[in-house]
């Protein structure tokens, strides 16, 4: 009998602290309706339409016709601003494995090696402790008109040992012929945008 009383105060108590039902707050018409703006246009409706267009990517990668190797086989020319060859030689040095030891973009001037092969095993390490330095090669970039030039030539040429690993010599600009063709294969037919 006592939880029953107990039951009947408490359903009592929790009835008296309920909120009496408003009916401000059952009514949402008000609120399915967008606000009226006032509208800043005289009768004239004015519609822009966008007719640009995304330029469509290049099919083939490489600058294609724009790089040029004339009779000179340690220069090329390419049809872009020095600005623009800068920046696409930088990314085909890096490409074909150039490492990039200095540069002075005021001069036009990078300085490169051949990017060693990564040797892992003992006999690699111990190869790569009895080789001789790589030759630093100098490529040099020229705004000519409306074509930029880059020539290449090995860097300090008398004070630099180009010999092969066999022995033999190498003319002082061999090497760097090596080097520009390796740069004009890559710029015309390989470089991948960034």
């Amino acid at each position: 009998m006592h939880v029953i009383i107990k039951i009947l105060l408490l359903t009592g108590l929790l009835a008296s602290c309920g909120t009496p039902e408003v009916s401000r707050y059952r009514d949402t018409e008000s609120l399915e309706r967008p606000p009226k703006v006032a509208s800043t246009n005289t009768n004239k409706e004015q519609n822009t339409v966008d007719n640009s267009s995304i330029p469509k990517k290049k099919e083939s990668t490489g600058l294609g016709k724009d790089v040029v190797s004339l009779n000179n086989p340690s220069q090329i020319t390419i049809k872009q601003s020095f600005g623009d060859v800068w920046n696409t030689l930088n990314r085909a040095l890096k490409q074909s494995d150039l490492k990039i030891t200095d540069h002075e973009r005021n001069k036009g001037i990078y300085y490169v090696t051949q990017a060693k092969p990564d040797e892992t095993g003992f006999f690699g390490k111990l190869t790569t402790f009895l080789e001789t330095d790589p030759a630093i090669y100098q490529l040099i970039v020229k705004q000519e008109g409306e074509v930029t030039t880059v020539s290449g030539t090995v860097a300090n040429a008398s004070e630099q040992n180009t010999y092969d690993i066999d022995g033999t010599k190498h003319s002082s600009n061999e090497g760097a012929e090596d080097l520009i063709q390796l740069l004009f294969k890559t710029l015309r037919d390989d470089l991948k945008e960034d």
